[in-house]
């Protein structure tokens, strides 16, 4: 029976910053059209903290997110890199091993 490979806890972690970055995104594209939606109606939406804070600083939060989410990309590629020349080479040293085979 075959060993089962260790997950990359990089995939998690890219999928984790992703989805914050969906979030934010959809926060900065979505929460200013109802705002004005809302104030076209008469009633202007309450100071908000997190919406001002998202207003000023949404972008950088973006760029952010974004060179975190590059960041564990290529960690998580090179990690599944590093694992399958591993891999690779323990296949070969196994066939080099083996008494009476023969190598190429």
């Amino acid at each position: 029976m075959s060993e089962r490979e260790p997950r990359n806890p990089f995939y998690l972690l890219l999928l984790l910053a992703s989805l914050l970055f969906v979030v934010t995104a959809l926060a900065y594209g979505v929460v200013p059209v109802l705002e004005e939606k809302a104030t076209a109606a008469g009633q202007p939406p309450p100071p908000s903290p997190l919406r001002g804070a998202l207003r000023n600083s949404g972008p950088k939060w973006l760029l952010y997110e974004l060179a975190v989410m590059a960041l564990f990309a290529v960690l998580s590629m090179g990690l599944d890199r590093a694992r399958s020349l591993k891999q690779e080479r323990s296949a070969r040293d196994n066939r080099q091993s083996r008494p009476g085979s023969f190598t190429e």
